[in-house]
């Protein structure tokens, strides 16, 4: 390492800290190692030279690669084993794709069930978003390929990401929005962490020595690098000194030009670079797979991934209501309407949209299964077009499926309109152009089966009109085939939701408080996030977090707890007739806390009439609380009710235990813990009082503000950004505005800071611009 360093001229050093073109490490004309990069986290994005310079000018071109159901969808499965595998798979296209590192998995909090990337999130409990993480990237590692832990910290909303500020107090950071990187970074060690966008009290998450070196260097003992979200680099020497080993993409010179201006009268760029140089030369040799070829496509199992693929997505759809109509006979006549039936929603938009080989859409998958169809697609594709025209054949089908007393599917969803990086949904209805030919053939008397896509909660009114409901999330390429095999019961769904469905967006503990028009976003709701919320104010919802049915039943016995191992036990029977899956849950509630948490969760697949032992450990801070005083998780004894469950609210077996002190310290191992860490008081006091920040207004306006806020103040801005977004508009022609890849560029021009947009428009955006347009917004 020594050697690497001592070969590098300062301005090859300062060149280090930046990325080379959108995907790259800098190799300093060969002297030292590099590592490429590419988007995840179900499916690689990987793009050509060609398609990398397009980058931000279409975000769905890339080579072709599976796609595996994304993480909403992994989650539901409650199956640790599928995660490792899930990691594993898209490792081995990573090795034939000459990709060392995967930009994944994401684990962000689910704060609301409207932020417009949650299909790319795992929960809104941090134990499992944070378990589920940990096992996708020891799978994907353990074959050589690296990880990056997304997006680093309180990334809760698309809107305004780039400048919004989450303001949020100590414990309910620590116990919430860090508890799941601090569990994957403990238990898997990931190859690196990307900071996200978004301030955190008042300073940007890639430019905080809180987050970046007191928290996750010396609390969490982490030892890979730290890689800036891509534009999220804002003051390149603020996030050097703050522990930020790598900028993305390249600033074309911009990041060591501000190096430059300090780097010979400050001790401290020197030595905090020398740092980062070190971390980047050793994450390249460790995950450099030493490429002897080009990327091939032909050396990829893309059959043996299809497969894998069906199976992830069979095991993670929910069924959400049933009441006998399903499974459906064999080889009968059934009606699909719907055009999600033929043109299928398994993934969602932006830097995570796969580009995949052609596959069976339910319709073809279902009549391989030899029924026979009976197709009208009914609603028009445009979520505009509210009118009710091509209605007509889809309610005569419904008509023919009533009086022969056969089922109809409706296929349902959101729309690539509603779900994509960069925006927010404003409500969880679905697109008025279905539900309202959905509440017509429900009015006909038909036997409906709703089967729903979205990679977020939606609001399924309808559950008690219709007789099933199968939840198949955004399932990825073999959404199909996946549709089939449940529909038809070749395969029991044994999927469970791993966040809440409320009734109404309005029922959110962070209502009102959500992806605003201003900056500073108020966490008030403070722990009481996802299931706590409802579970402490007894609020009514559509589906409570861990619910999912199946085709058969289980039945629950013989609680033993051992608070000394951690461990709770019970005897789990499948008591009906065909082999399912159940996900047990584990919650413990301590006395005087008004919400349970969970704390260890199994999944057993079991044939008819069979009966296992099921044996749960429990989170090593089952019985600690943090206290802001010690800065930590501490200890927690008494009185505490341990509960095993087959959702938060169906409860089956509890006990009642004393938990001492002792006790709760727990046997922790050398991951879980770092006895060493001394907590920087300084550092601590600053990063809670120091929340708010000041809006810029003319006259005031820096390069770390962005264009949208200039133009509502400048004149001159505002006709820059109007010509600005009529080009993007032109050179994306033929897609509309809503198209989730014009989006992303649209809302990254206006609401991204100045500095950001030198980086992600590879270079057409420059410094001296930059200033010009600063000047010109001050005037």
């Amino acid at each position: 390492m020594a050697d690497y360093l001592t070969q590098l001229s300062d301005e090859e050093r300062m060149r280090l800290f930046n990325g080379v073109g959108s995907w790259n490490s800098y190799d300093a004309g060969g002297k030292i190692p590099s590592f490429s990069m590419s988007d995840g986290p179900h499916g690689l994005r990987k793009q050509d030279a060609i398609q990398e310079t397009e980058h931000y000018a279409d975000l769905n071109r890339s080579r072709v690669a599976t796609c595996f159901p994304t993480s909403s969808c992994m989650a539901a499965s409650w199956d640790k084993s599928l995660l490792s595998e899930l990691g594993k798979t898209i490792a081995e296209e990573a090795q034939c794709q000459q990709v060392d590192v995967v930009l994944g998995p994401g684990t962000n909090i689910k704060r609301s069930p409207l932020c417009g990337r949650n299909f790319e999130y795992f929960s809104e409990d941090p134990y499992l978003a944070g378990t589920l993480a940990a096992e996708y990237i020891n799978g994907m590692q353990a074959l050589g390929i690296g990880t990056s832990l997304k997006h680093f910290t309180c990334n809760n909303q698309e809107k305004r990401r780039q400048t919004s500020n989450s303001i949020v107090n100590e414990k309910t950071l620590s116990e919430i929005y860090l508890r799941p990187f601090e569990i994957a970074v403990r238990k898997a060690q990931p190859a690196s962490i990307m900071v996200s966008y978004n301030k955190v009290n008042g300073e940007y998450a890639a430019a905080s020595k809180f987050l970046l070196t007191e928290v996750l260097r010396k609390k969490w003992g982490f030892k890979g690098i730290v890689i800036s979200d891509w534009g999220a680099c804002i003051g390149a020497v603020n996030c050097l000194k703050a522990g930020m080993s790598l900028a993305m993409p390249d600033s074309n010179g911009y990041f060591s030009h501000q190096l430059e201006k300090v780097y010979k009268d400050d001790e401290e760029v020197r030595t905090k670079l020398e740092e980062a140089n070190r971390l980047v030369i050793e994450a390249a040799q460790k995950w450099n797979g030493g490429h002897q070829q080009e990327a091939d496509n032909s050396k990829i199992d893309f059959v043996a991934h299809h497969k894998a693929a069906l199976r992830f997505a069979t095991n993670a759809a929910v069924l959400l209501k049933n009441d006998g109509v399903l499974p459906l006979p064999e080889k009968s006549k059934i009606t699909v309407i719907g055009g999600m039936a033929a043109t299928m929603k398994f993934q969602g938009g932006g830097s995570s949209h796969i580009t995949t080989a052609p596959h069976p859409n339910a319709l073809e998958s279902l009549k391989a299964l030899g029924y026979e169809i009976d197709f009208a697609e009914g609603y028009s594709g445009d979520i505009r077009d509210t009118s009710e025209h091509g209605y007509a054949q889809a309610i005569e089908a419904a008509k023919k499926a009533a009086a022969e007393k056969r089922p109809v599917l409706f296929f349902c969803g959101l729309t690539e309109e509603f779900e994509g990086e960069g925006f927010d949904r404003e409500n969880i209805a679905l697109p008025e152009v279905q539900t309202k030919l959905l509440d017509q053939i429900i009015a006909l008397g038909a036997d409906v089966i709703a089967v729903t896509f979205s990679g977020a909660p939606i609001d399924i009114y309808f559950a008690d009109k219709v007789r099933a409901v199968l939840h198949m999330y955004l399932c990825g390429e073999a959404c199909g085939e996946a549709c089939a095999e449940l529909l038809s019961g070749r395969v029991n769904p044994s999927g469970k939701i791993a966040e809440t469905f409320p009734f109404s967006e309005k029922d959110t503990p962070c209502y009102g408080n959500f992806a605003g028009e201003e900056d500073n976003i108020e966490y008030k709701e403070g722990s009481y996030v996802g299931y706590r919320y409802y579970e402490a104010k007894n609020i009514p919802v559509r589906y409570e977090f861990g619910f999912g049915l199946s085709y058969t039943t289980f039945e629950y016995s013989n609680l033993k707890v051992d608070v000394e191992k951690r461990e709770v036990s019970f005897d789990l029977k499948n008591t009906g007739a065909v082999k399912g899956a159940e996900a047990s849950q584990v919650y413990i509630q301590k006395e005087g806390v008004d919400y349970p948490e969970l704390r260890g969760f199994e999944k057993t697949l079991l044939e008819p009439g069979e009966t296992k032992r099921v044996t749960v450990t429990l989170d090593e801070n089952a019985f600690k609380t943090y206290d802001t005083t010690a800065h930590n998780f501490i200890p927690d004894a008494g009185e505490y009710t341990i509960k095993v469950g087959m959702s938060v609210r169906k409860i089956v077996l509890e006990q009642k235990v004393s938990v001492s002190a002792e006790q709760a310290v727990g046997q922790t191992s050398a991951n879980t813990e770092n006895s060493a860490y001394t907590p920087d008081l300084a550092l601590y006091d600053s990063f809670f009082t120091n929340t708010f920040y000041e809006q810029h207004h003319k006259g005031t306006f820096t390069s770390a503000d962005n264009l949208g806020d200039m133009a509502k103040e400048s004149f001159a801005v505002r006709v820059i950004l109007k010509i600005i977004n009529r080009i993007i508009l032109f050179s994306m022609r033929g897609k509309s505005k809503d198209d989730p890849s014009v989006k992303i560029v649209l809302s990254a021009i206006a609401e991204n800071p100045l500095e950001s947009l030198i980086s992600i428009t590879n270079g057409i955006f420059t410094e001296k611009l930059m200033s010009r347009i600063v000047r010109m917004a001050n005037r």
